[in-house]
């Protein structure tokens, strides 16, 4: 299984995907975000999904492109916001110095393990020197496939692996979550902030 296979499942359960999803509250993790976030600065939502970030920063006063793999999610979120989306894959990520903070929230989970390590590179060449990459992913160890999708899960300990062998990353905060849909609360996610060292 791989992220194709991933995608695909998307684009089979739009319409469930945006029901179950859509209007999920994140403030806190928004807020927490945006705390480290230039004023009006520019943002990537990478695997923007039903768009619930996309519209809570731009309603902010941000700057956002959103990003994601599914077409009919992409059109769905540029329908609901309004700013600027791509339909693009992560390894087709092909910006240098032009955001100020990435989220990717409860996306990068459906890359496997093999190919994270370049994704990192691509968004640390996206961010400016000092933007911000937050990541979530499932908490575990596994590889696994569920209902057709493929989840890459990490401990703060393997997360902490990962980042280190991207290189470019100095991680300044890492936290366990529950979910936050109300059916899934026994799910735990681990959190991560990020900041892009590189030279000015």
């Amino acid at each position: 299984m791989n992220q194709n296979d991933s995608l695909k499942w998307y684009q089979d359960h739009t319409a469930e995907f945006i029901a179950r999803t859509a209007d999920v509250d994140m403030t806190l993790h928004y807020s927490r975000f945006l705390e480290h976030v230039v004023p009006g600065g520019r943002i990537l939502d990478l695997g923007c999904g039903a768009g619930k970030a996309s519209l809570y920063f731009t309603q902010k006063g941000y700057q956002v492109l959103a990003v994601d793999g599914c077409k009919e999610l992409c059109d769905f979120t540029r329908e609901r916001v309004g700013c600027p989306v791509r339909h693009m894959f992560f390894e087709e990520l092909d910006y240098t110095d032009a955001f100020d903070a990435v989220w990717a929230c409860a996306s990068l989970l459906h890359v496997c393990k093999a190919d994270l390590p370049g994704i990192f590179c691509r968004i640390h060449r996206a961010l400016k020197p000092g933007g911000v990459f937050y990541a979530s992913f499932k908490y575990g160890e596994e590889e696994r496939e569920k209902n057709g999708r493929l989840f890459s899960d990490f401990t703060e300990k393997s997360l902490r692996a990962l980042t280190e062998t991207a290189g470019g990353f100095r991680i300044t905060d890492m936290w366990l979550t529950r979910d936050a849909r109300p059916d899934r609360q026994d799910e735990s996610w681990v959190n991560m902030f990020c900041v892009a060292e590189k030279a000015e």
